[in-house]
């Protein structure tokens, strides 16, 4: 099972198996090395109204779990409050004042707030639970979304920041891949409205000391800039970066930490992303550097033009699509076509030649469209192997673990075309690579095992050269009780406290 981590360093999230939650962790994006906190509540355990299932994310607010609610009996996602901002009341009562009225928001594409409390020191809000998976977790795992997909799922998270606007004057302040849920029987969910800004009646606004509110890789410059007088169209410049990454599989801009993408967000132009992705229409990219212009006042000027563009651009997809069928249709009747416009003139001759007509057109046609379908199926096949061929020199040139994910999503780009001899040789080639990956994460966690183990045996001969055997034999204990790699060194440890016992013992008995 994947949980969600959020990185401390650069603020940025990824994934992990929590079956794993004690092993050396790594930020995708700052490359900075980690370890992973263990859940503060096992499964069974109760806060408030609701039973602990299991954890599925960790980030800068505090911890989240998939939970039951007793009373309803219905599962929720229960995000429990970090100890240092429950310290805040003032914070405590602007952010259960914001939970109140965030349960009032019923709108299809929006995860619904339904009730915040406090059980002892522990300070909770729970949500409706969403099957499915996050935009940001189907990206690492390879997912490539076409145009009018992307498009879609956009379309659906305008509309509902639009009705948040309209309705309550509310930002998101955090839209991002990893925010918009994407379930396997319904209509797109946007999360976490938690760190939203409220613009009327007593401006309230949430946010978390030493922290940007947003995220560096989607973040407006206005937000950036912690500007005060930011509106909705600071949600529409992340929306048109995260719509990028949908796109290319990649962030707008790079960067070695969240102040260094900061900068680019801050300065640097939108690249093209029908560049990165030449099947993505030119209108799309255009409709991206508008969402994601510098100055405010250059971008869509209402969610209500934002939302009309894009319909018109999933219109404009669709039709091209349908020309396309259209043109192969077209190619394999046009012959027969002409045939049957020559052959007016004896089709009622008799029933002979008209049967005879009829006989030649249907084998002309069937050939034409057997022709058409061969030659088709050709085509995806140079397709596909183009596709494969490119992502196995992209490995080859670059089989460090960084290029990891961006080989994936090569590889993924032929998994989705061609036969199924591609779809497989793909298939094959992204299993070895995360068999790759988590073997250099297991050589990592040996590494960083025995350089604990090392060091305990130098403190423990430190001790035993002062004959204070007590000392070495009591680290060796507190470490079974308690140490990261206890179970691995099990054996290592009964050693030494063995040893030491037998030592002390042979010492006491000559005094």
């Amino acid at each position: 099972m994947k949980n969600k981590y959020t990185c401390p360093f650069c603020n940025s999230e990824f994934t992990w198996d929590d079956e794993m939650s004690e092993s050396l962790l790594k930020c995708q994006s700052c490359g900075k090395e980690m370890t992973a906190p263990s859940p503060s509540f096992s499964k069974g355990a109760k806060v408030g109204g609701y039973i602990i299932e299991r954890r599925i994310g960790f980030g800068g607010m505090g911890e989240v779990y998939a939970a039951e609610q007793i009373a309803m009996k219905r599962k929720v996602a229960l995000k429990i409050l970090q100890d240092d901002l429950v310290s805040d009341r003032a914070y405590l009562e602007r952010f259960f004042r914001e939970v109140r009225m965030l349960a009032q928001i019923e709108h299809p594409n929006i995860v619904r707030a339904i009730e915040a409390g406090v059980d002892g020191k522990k300070n909770f809000f729970s949500m409706s639970f969403v099957n499915g998976s996050d935009l940001k977790r189907l990206i690492d795992e390879g997912r490539v979304f076409g145009e009018e997909e992307a498009l879609v799922i956009v379309h659906q998270v305008a509309k509902a920041l639009k009705y948040v606007w309209d309705k309550h004057r509310l930002l998101h302040r955090d839209i991002k891949p990893a925010n918009i849920m994407l379930p396997s029987d319904g209509e797109v969910k946007l999360m976490d409205l938690g760190i939203s800004k409220k613009l009327s009646g007593e401006d309230v606004e949430l946010t978390i000391a030493g922290m940007m509110v947003g995220s560096p890789q989607y973040i407006s410059p206005e937000q950036a800039r912690a500007e005060k007088n930011i509106d909705f169209r600071a949600d529409m410049y992340s929306l048109g970066a995260t719509f990028f990454h949908l796109i290319t599989g990649k962030t707008p801009f790079p960067g070695d930490s969240g102040m260094a993408i900061v900068a680019h967000h801050l300065s640097s132009p939108v690249p093209d992303a029908s560049k990165l992705r030449t099947d993505i229409s030119k209108r799309s990219s255009a409709l991206i550097k508008k969402m994601m212009a510098k100055s405010k006042d250059d971008r869509f000027a209402s969610w209500d033009e934002l939302i009309d563009e894009i319909n018109e651009i999933i219109t404009e997809v669709k039709n091209k699509k349908a020309r396309g069928k259209e043109s192969d249709e077209r190619k394999i009747i046009s012959s027969p076509s002409a045939l049957i416009g020559r052959g007016k003139s004896f089709i009622f001759a008799s029933p002979l030649k008209t049967f005879l007509f009829a006989l030649v057109s249907m084998f002309i046609l069937l050939g034409a469209y057997y022709t058409m379908r061969k030659s088709v199926a050709e085509e995806k096949e140079r397709r596909a192997k183009e596709l494969f061929d490119k992502a196995s020199l992209f490995y080859q040139k670059n089989p460090e673990p960084e290029y990891f994910k961006e080989t994936i999503i090569l590889f993924g780009q032929a998994q989705k075309s061609g036969s199924h001899y591609y779809r497989q040789a793909a298939k094959n080639e992204i299993d070895k690579i995360i068999r790759r990956a988590a073997e250099i994460k297991h050589g990592e966690r040996a590494r960083l095992a025995q350089g604990v183990l090392d060091n305990l045996k130098k403190k423990s001969y430190e001790y035993e050269s002062k004959n204070e055997l007590d000392s070495a034999i009591s680290m060796w204990k507190a470490y079974r009780s308690e140490g990261q790699f206890a179970r691995e060194f099990e054996q290592e440890i009964s050693r030494a406290v063995n040893y030491l016992e037998r030592k002390k013992t042979k010492e006491e008995n000559y005094e």
